[in-house]
């Protein structure tokens, strides 16, 4: 089978676009990358990997729009000389905007394709293209709600891809205190941590700052306590040092912190599109997983980071909850199901 796997360039989606890509490799299939170019920088030597000409499309200027609008002809173009390039059985499409025009292309070439959706609100992307695909992967069950009910027999909760490396068997808590932002960073999360651990100089935090913000960090009066990470491919090195975790509330960041059992308080920005941070945050608080604290309540971070440290059975409780909450092998189950698709 050959696979074409097209993905947005932040982490969320190009790490699970990653590993489904090396376990379709690991069962003999021929597979074919399409991202823009901050995800072709994440992609290694042993997966092949096109660019693809992307920029947002939810803009709200008309140059902003325009810009699209022509990134988006481009690509749809660029995808259409891949597939008679490469000619794939299939295409799957990971998120992001940088995989809109690949499955258009796929669907004016009439080729099968299938959605994997991270988040517990679908982006556009699946709302755009989830009637003509095969199959949709829901990562969060609330996924499932919000797409439309004809199209129930073809939303599957599989659960997030998780990178096999950063899942960590039996694992002991750590002592650090981790400070998140996803890929990008977050300042504002950097900003809390660095005044955390001022006021809480018996704790050992580790921020990942994300690499807009690490130079003016290490700037600012060094703590003993404090550790800067500006980014790291290998975050299982951090998730084998925490005690708890104050994240933001990407579905892969959390995803991994729950199948990590790390007890987190989650601050979902604001402004991601749809406010789906908030609801991917509160699917893991109800659980019992994870407390959600908007980020107008940012000050309350202290109070109840200091309540978590001082309260062992409920961190046991909440790292109990994370892992039943999260199935690790969601790489595989996506790619027995494609497979049996395309076999029928």
């Amino acid at each position: 089978m050959r696979v074409m796997l097209a993905c947005g360039g932040t982490g969320g989606h190009i790490f699970p676009a990653l590993a489904l890509a090396r376990e379709l490799e690991k069962r003999g299939h021929k597979v074919l990358m399409l991202t823009d170019e901050r995800g072709a920088r994440f992609v290694k030597e042993e997966i092949p990997v096109a660019e693809i000409p992307a920029t947002p499309f939810f803009g709200r200027s008309l140059g902003d729009k325009l810009r699209a609008g022509k990134a988006y002809i481009k690509g749809r173009r660029k995808s259409v000389e891949l597939i008679d390039e490469f000619k794939p059985n299939v295409v799957i499409g990971a998120g992001g905007y940088a995989s809109f025009p690949v499955i258009r292309a796929a669907q004016a070439k009439g080729l099968p394709y299938f959605l994997l959706e991270q988040n517990s609100v679908p982006g556009r992307v699946t709302r755009m293209t989830a009637r003509g695909a095969k199959e949709v992967y829901c990562g969060i069950p609330p996924a499932r709600n919000t797409l439309s009910k004809t199209l129930e027999r073809k939303v599957i909760v599989t659960g997030n891809i998780l990178r096999k490396s950063v899942v960590i068997k039996d694992r002991k808590e750590g002592e650090e205190i981790l400070v998140l932002g996803g890929s990008g960073g977050a300042r504002r999360l950097n900003e809390l941590g660095y005044e955390l651990a001022q006021r809480m100089p018996r704790e050992r935090f580790i921020i990942l700052t994300g690499k807009r913000d690490f130079q003016d960090m290490r700037a600012k009066s060094a703590l003993g306590n404090l550790k800067l990470v500006e980014f790291t491919e290998h975050p299982e090195e951090l998730y084998a040092r925490a005690k708890t975790a104050i994240s933001r509330a990407g579905a892969i960041a959390l995803s991994e912190l729950l199948a990590n059992g790390i007890p987190s308080i989650l601050v979902p920005f604001p402004y991601a599109v749809d406010d789906h941070q908030s609801n991917n945050a509160r699917w893991a608080a109800q659980a019992g997983a994870a407390v959600l604290i908007p980020e107008k309540e940012i000050e309350r971070v202290e109070i109840v980071l200091k309540e978590l440290l001082q309260d062992k059975t409920r961190r046991e409780q909440m790292s109990h909850a994370g892992k039943e909450l999260v199935p690790t092998d969601a790489a595989a189950r996506i790619a027995e199901r494609i497979e049996g698709c395309l076999a029928a």
